[in-house]
């Protein structure tokens, strides 16, 4: 189970409903978003169920409830809420995991503050907090227009296929930064690649759409390839038995000293 509370700063009797209720569903949004890219679940893996209410400054707290038995990405998905929050804050970019969708709620909570009575949003999940002011707001809205375009590549974990809207994607999570990079493709031409591909590693190249920032936000698909796993590497043992003579009576470590040496 995972807690996390997520405040709207203001007046009493100051912050309008529909601010209330639009913050509550884009946060929701954003769980849902995360949830999949961390659980790897096609459906959610987490129900949230309200666990305390405050009046003020309005604040929210919900716990998790795993769907799985055999896994409960909770607390991870609560922690990456809050980190995203301070990273768009702090350092003015994207978050780990959220996909282009989860950027565009991202954007559509954060430009609450300012309106309708509401000054601020803190959220917590007790361990870490983020408090997030216009700044992040100003933040997030260059993180998502595309500012150039270039042919080139994106590596990494092939996740989360739709083929809803007009234009089928998935995304492609980032092995160090982990984040998303929606791939939009042709669904006559690629899926059933798209589909060997799922949950493995790929390079997927075409053309890259950058933020303002120089972070890539999508790709149009014109390749992909499926790369090894760490563990499917050849070893260094493996590699020089191919030609089992090349280091005569040494060792492959001693051949290779050798050389350098």
């Amino acid at each position: 189970m995972a807690t996390l509370r997520l405040t709207i700063e203001g007046e009493p009797r100051s912050i309008s409903l529909r601010t209330f209720f639009s913050a509550l569903d884009n946060w929701l949004a954003m769980l849902r978003d995360l949830d999949g890219a961390i659980s790897h679940e096609v459906e959610q893996s987490l129900d949230w169920v309200v666990s305390d209410l405050s009046l003020g400054s309005l604040a929210v707290t919900v716990e998790s409830r795993s769907r799985l038995e055999e896994k409960n990405v909770g607390p991870e998905v609560a922690h990456a809420f809050v980190s995203g929050l301070n990273r768009i804050e702090q350092e003015g970019a994207s978050p780990p995991y959220l996909s282009e969708e989860g950027m565009k709620r991202a954007r559509r909570l954060l430009r609450l503050i300012g309106r309708d009575g509401a000054f601020g949003i803190v959220a917590t999940d007790y361990v870490d907090e983020a408090r997030v002011s216009a700044r992040a707001a100003a933040s997030i809205d260059q993180l998502l227009p595309v500012r150039r375009k270039a042919t080139g590549s994106v590596e990494g974990m092939l996740e989360t296929v739709s083929l809803r809207g007009r234009k089928p994607r998935f995304v492609v999570y980032q092995h160090i930064t982990r984040k998303a990079v929606g791939c939009l493709f042709t669904r006559e031409e690629w899926l059933e690649k798209v589909k060997e591909a799922l949950g493995r590693r790929v390079s997927v190249h075409g053309v890259v759409h950058y933020n303002a920032k120089g972070e890539p936000v999508r790709i149009g698909l014109e390749g992909i390839r499926v790369l090894r796993e760490r563990e499917e590497l050849p070893t260094t043992d493996e590699m020089a038995g191919s030609q089992p003579d090349l280091t005569g009576e040494m060792t492959t470590d001693e051949f290779i000293r050798s050389i350098r040496g």
